[in-house]
């Protein structure tokens, strides 16, 4: 069993796609944009928007996509990706990429449950806990 992230945007998609792929050194894959997608008319102006796309890195995947215009969403309080990293070099590194345009939720500790952790909210609104159990 496998659980894949799909991430739904308000019209920054790609920015985000590409944002995330320099944060997890990920390779983005397949990339569907409106204007391709013949079963549905393009909505007016998002010919270029992203209606599908992954980003897969270290045998993980995350697709991304924009919403339709006039549907806002955003990931609330409820929502946390848990990023569980191999060594404290490479967590340090997500942590300093996410933080950038975002805020630190919780600063790179040591609590009783993990050799290290954190938690950013990045600029995309998304909330990130990493951790080194």
């Amino acid at each position: 069993m496998k659980i894949k992230p799909y991430l739904a945007f308000n019209g920054n998609a790609e920015e985000a796609l590409n944002f995330y792929a320099g944060v997890f050194n990920g390779t983005i894959g397949e990339i569907c944009r409106y204007g391709e997608y013949q079963e549905m008319e393009s909505p007016a102006g998002y010919k270029d928007k992203i209606i599908h796309s992954n980003l897969d890195f270290n045998g993980c995947t995350i697709s991304m996509a924009d919403t339709m215009p006039g549907t806002k969403t955003d990931f609330g309080s409820g929502l946390t990706i848990t990023v569980f990293c191999d060594t404290e070099e490479q967590l340090k590194d997500i942590y300093a990429k996410l933080s950038v345009g975002g805020q630190i939720k919780c600063e790179l500790c040591q609590p009783g449950y993990a050799k290290l952790y954190a938690e950013i909210l990045d600029k995309f609104g998304v909330l990130w806990a990493l951790i080194i159990e």
